[in-house]
């Protein structure tokens, strides 16, 4: 079974400081040094890495100007929706519907790494994430990113019900709060009998 990684929301309105400052996910300093050491793991085993961003538009539901609970944050074109600085993404291919169904063909480290734009939590819906992963037969997915509680938690879900094994890199995760992350991952596991890993000395165990 070919597998792939998920980094959820790794871009500048969240990862870095000094963009999106109602956005910024300050424990994701605890968990860099974790998801520099995954991107590595994954590069060296081949596995594509898959990065599913916030990419705003003016008219999503999410947002508070739409009757939603969020200000604007990592608007479509803006730096704050680009991929932080300390993750390697010059490379990157963008995954739309014109290209979702080509196939991976080459499999050198450090060219298997894609973007795909998301509008709500979720790296699945009205994404080409989907198709793009069943044309590659990859049906389980490595997750890990920003914040467990939201978008990584419904990317999961959404994984779970396009028929994905789950796992979880639980010490690559971060939230607002402890308590929101050790929540959203035993809902994750109760949910979608996701699997909790964490990644060590560049073992996923």
């Amino acid at each position: 079974m070919e597998k792939a990684l998920l980094l959820v929301d790794l871009i500048k309105g969240f990862g870095q400081e000094g963009y999106d400052k109602n956005m910024y996910c300050q424990s994701v300093e605890k968990i860099k040094k974790n998801i520099q050491e995954l991107v590595e793991y994954a590069n060296k085993n081949n596995m594509p890495i898959i990065y599913c961003c916030d990419a705003h538009q003016s008219n999503d539901p999410e947002l508070k100007s739409n009757g939603g609970p969020w200000k604007e944050h990592c608007m479509k074109g803006t730096e704050s929706s680009e991929i932080v600085d300390w993750l390697p993404s010059s490379s990157l291919v963008r995954l739309t519907n014109t290209n979702s169904n080509e196939k991976i063909t080459d499999k050198k480290e450090n060219n298997n790494v894609f973007r795909v734009d998301k509008r709500t939590y979720s790296g699945f819906y009205n994404t080409a994430l989907d198709s793009f992963l069943k044309h590659n037969n990859i049906y389980e997915v490595y997750i890990a990113g920003l914040v467990t509680s939201i978008c990584v938690q419904h990317t999961a879900a959404d994984a779970f019900f396009n028929g994905y094994k789950i796992n979880i890199v639980e010490n690559c995760c971060a939230d607002t709060s402890n308590e929101k992350h050790e929540n959203a991952i035993k809902y994750m596991k109760d949910n979608y009998s996701a699997k909790t890993v964490k990644v060590n000395k560049n073992r996923l165990k």
